[in-house]
């Protein structure tokens, strides 16, 4: 009765979201396909959860419905046409991701110096037989294996940007993998499977966003290569970390039985199942946060580089877990609103990321905004789970991205502007 309940109101905000946002391709029908996603996938009951209590389906619907109401407040307003890209504006583009790139490759190279000299010489089997020495080291407060600090996020930064260039193209060239093979080096060298979800949410949610001049034209090699570039080391990484392939004290026969074709599948049906059940659980044990900072897990990497100039504002890289009964740390973004700004926070932050989102959706022409947005669109796309703006890749990738985008507007406004002023004097 509940799944049929779920389908019936993931229809219903699809329609509206249609209706709101005038296209199928929204921040929205985003936001109710991944929540529907995990709310279906526990409902299943493929593993012997704790029931999620009434308090928790209040504040989950009371969430999604103060993202739509934030997103029908900001359509007020007349949009804005895309411009035109340029030649000059790409060349610029094309540099900015290469330098970007570059930078992350050089962390990764001092990276895998760090894990060669403390886990083996040889890098294979360092990233293979040690990989859960490199995973458990990033549970430590300082994280052992890090590359160059201020570096390693440098691909996050280009990877929206290459999404952008990719569009403007009409294809998928080597400048616009790059920063996905970059942050897939990353991610095998650290064991994370989230720096190449994150790259590949970047580039991919930009590309599908950005205003087309031409129709895009993928070859099979392209759509190949693409493929691989974000597939190839998130398998690498659920392989090697011996914690996905165990199955689960409490999962249930269905499950079992597509373990034995799909070795990962109880993990990755954890992942995605478990965090509505978290956030349960923390509602009925929130005492273990109180008192915390304000705004503790959303200016996360702001805390922790306050912390670095010796003021006392640490906050854990992981956070508390809770029983489902199974332990579980990720409790979708609403623990996070929640611990950080009370039930006030689970209504307003929201509205404000919908009111955002449709904001910056009626401006994509803009770099700067389209570069905002697919950022935007990554914190609805990971919301299921956690709060993805609290970690630094999030944070400071946004930043550099920022930056960019500033500097290659006001580079291509000078040039603009050089060029009326030559042609009016050539004109006197």
């Amino acid at each position: 009765m509940t799944l049929l309940a779920l389908s019936t109101w993931c229809i219903g905000m699809m329609c509206l979201a249609r209706f709101i946002c005038k296209n199928w391709l929204n921040h929205l029908t985003l936001y109710t396909l991944v929540w529907t996603t995990s709310l279906f996938a526990y409902e299943l009951h493929w593993i012997r959860y704790n029931s999620i209590t009434d308090e928790s389906w209040l504040y989950i619907i009371v969430a999604w419905i103060s993202i739509y109401l934030g997103s029908a407040a900001a359509m007020a307003g007349s949009k804005v046409p895309p411009p035109k890209v340029t030649v000059n504006s790409l060349a610029r583009l094309r540099l900015a991701i290469v330098l970007l790139s570059i930078g992350g490759l050089i962390s990764c190279a001092v990276l895998a110096i760090q894990i060669m000299r403390e886990i083996d010489q040889n890098l294979l089997m360092a990233v293979t037989v040690g990989a859960p020495k490199i995973y458990a080291a990033s549970f430590e407060e300082t994280g052992q294996f890090t590359g160059i600090p201020y570096l390693g996020f440098l691909p996050f930064a280009a990877a929206p940007l290459a999404g952008v260039y990719a569009a403007s193209k009409g294809r998928i060239g080597w400048v616009a993998l790059l920063p996905l093979i970059v942050a897939t080096i990353t991610g095998i060298l650290s064991v994370s499977r989230f720096d190449m979800l994150l790259s590949c949410a970047l580039f991919l949610i930009a590309l599908a966003l950005s205003p087309k001049p031409h129709m895009l034209s993928f070859s099979r090699i392209q759509k190949a290569v693409l493929a691989i570039t974000c597939l190839v080391g998130i398998v690498f990484v659920s392989l090697a970390r011996t914690d996905l392939i165990s199955s689960l004290p409490d999962e249930q026969p269905a499950l079992t039985s597509v373990a034995e074709w799909i070795p990962v599948a109880p993990s990755l049906y954890f992942y995605v199942s478990g965090p509505a059940v978290g956030f349960s659980e923390y509602l009925q044990n929130d005492i273990r946060e109180a008192n915390s900072p304000w705004g503790r897990y959303t200016f996360a990497s702001v805390y922790r580089f306050m912390s670095k100039l010796g003021l006392a504002t640490y906050v854990p890289f992981h956070q508390d877990f809770y029983s489902t009964p199974e332990p579980v740390n990720t409790c979708t973004f609403l623990r996070e609103l929640h611990s950080d700004f009370g039930v006030t926070g689970l209504f307003v932050v929201p509205g404000i990321l919908g009111f955002a989102a449709t904001r910056l959706s009626r401006n994509r022409g803009n770099l700067l905004a389209l570069t905002l947005l697919a950022y935007l669109y990554v914190v609805i796309a990971f919301s299921f789970t956690f709060l993805v703006a609290a970690t630094g890749q999030w944070f400071q990738g946004l930043s550099a991205s920022v930056i960019t985008a500033l500097l290659l507007g006001c580079s291509s406004r000078q040039r603009s502007a050089n060029g009326v002023l030559r042609a009016q004097l050539l004109g006197g």
